[in-house]
């Protein structure tokens, strides 16, 4: 019996051993990925972890952080599952505060903000730089570069603000709770120009009583207006690389 165990845990090292000396890309535009899809990548200070590589939407390199396509899951979630990520990368899902922290500190990063409506259009907000604090900053979006696109600047007023859940309220208003007021969890202000983890809603459209608690954007279709499909998307900046231009 000790043998055998002995035999076991010798096994357990040597996988193990295999996987630390396994060399994974730090983004998905290292290895210049092509193809969409899952891919392994690994950051200083944390394991080797799955993404999904888009090489559709926007050009190649990019890396997706979030994904919004049908409601069926929901991100009125605590501050915890905010840093740890939820959901599954293949589909609707976000990559976790710590991650992303990890991520964007590695060098300077760019982000990409997708949006579709109901009706079949399709918009973009691209940002050439993007940063955001550790959990003693509470995640703060410390960096946004300048703003290019043609679904208009809603993150700008997010900028240097810290990351708000319902259970950690880390906003600019003193009186309210703005991750509970617009069900979300979000950059928050007094409160929002943008809310793209808040509620799903089908057909888009809602009423006035439900004030931005839908996947708003302010300054394409206003505070009532949730989005079909929302993908946000990061990439590294500064590099040589071919097909990098927009495709909407």
């Amino acid at each position: 019996m000790h043998e055998l165990l002995a035999s076991l845990q010798q096994q357990l090292a040597a996988l193990n051993t295999v996987e630390a000396a396994q060399q994974y890309p730090s983004s998905c535009l290292t290895t210049a990925i092509r193809t969409s899809g899952i891919y392994k990548i690994q950051v200083p200070g944390l394991a080797a972890f799955e993404v999904y590589c888009d090489a559709d939407l926007a050009g190649i390199g990019w890396l997706v952080i979030q994904r919004r396509l049908n409601g069926s899951l929901n991100f009125y979630r605590n501050w915890q599952q905010y840093k740890d990520g939820f959901g599954v990368v293949q589909g609707e899902f976000f990559i976790g505060l710590d991650k992303l922290r990890a991520i964007t500190a590695l060098e300077p990063y760019e982000l990409y903000v997708h949006l579709e409506d109901f009706e079949g259009v399709k918009r973009f907000a691209k940002y050439d730089e993007f940063a955001i604090g550790n959990e003693a900053d509470d995640y703060a979006l410390n960096a946004l570069g300048a703003y290019t696109g043609n679904a208009g600047d809603s993150l700008r007023s997010h900028r240097k603000m810290k990351f708000s859940t319902y259970d950690r309220d880390n906003d600019a208003e003193f009186q309210r709770n703005c991750a509970f007021l617009h069900m979300g969890a979000w950059w928050y202000n007094a409160c929002v120009d943008s809310n793209l983890n808040g509620q799903y809603i089908p057909g888009g459209k809602y009423e006035e009583q439900l004030f931005a608690r839908g996947m708003c954007w302010r300054a394409w279709r206003g505070h009532n207006y949730g989005y079909k499909t929302v993908q946000m998307m990061i990439r590294p900046k500064c590099r040589n690389f071919s097909g990098n231009n927009s495709k909407q």
